[in-house]
């Protein structure tokens, strides 16, 4: 007879192989649709931003944790914007650019591409639910990898799983 005491127990047995917070989370890849705005209002798809791995990251200036983790993906992208990655920056919040901007202002955040997401379209596309989510995407606009929480993204073995990701030199 199986006891409560094993019941309750069982799904802790899972708990290994589960991600935790920050993890990168490979995904079979999945074109993706979804519209932000730039700085003039205009719209910007997935094809707008593609690079060789592009890093759709979605984050508000009242998100704690977006604000602490800023500064190391900005270092991120400065040091691997080189080797054809390249950070979208998608704020969501709802007062616009005046709030976006005394963040990245406070910050000291230089080399990010900022995006707003005024309606949170873009973030229901894509099935965001928690600040801060990066979206993984690569140059044809396929999810291959999603970031729940605070990456590692001054972490080498992390920045390693990410160049994985990143096609080839022919």
């Amino acid at each position: 007879m199986i006891t409560r005491r094993l019941l309750l127990a069982a799904p802790l047995t899972l708990l290994p192989s589960l991600a935790r917070a920050g993890d990168l989370v490979g995904e079979t890849p999945t074109p993706i649709d979804f519209s932000v705005r730039d700085r003039d209002g205009r719209p910007i798809g997935p094809r707008d931003l593609a690079a060789r791995l592009t890093l759709v990251h979605f984050w508000a200036s009242w998100c704690g944790s977006c604000r602490v983790e800023f500064p190391a993906l900005d270092a991120f992208q400065r040091d691997m914007g080189r080797e054809g990655v390249k950070v979208a920056a998608v704020s969501l919040d709802r007062l616009g650019w005046d709030a976006i901007d005394r963040t990245v202002e406070k910050l000291a955040i230089r080399d990010l591409a900022l995006f707003h997401d005024p309606n949170r379209d873009a973030a229901r596309a894509l099935g965001i639910v928690g600040l801060p989510t990066t979206v993984v995407m690569d140059a044809d606009a396929r999810e291959i990898g999603r970031i729940t929480g605070q990456g590692a993204w001054d972490d080498a073995a992390f920045r390693d799983r990410l160049r994985e990701l990143m096609p080839k030199a022919s």
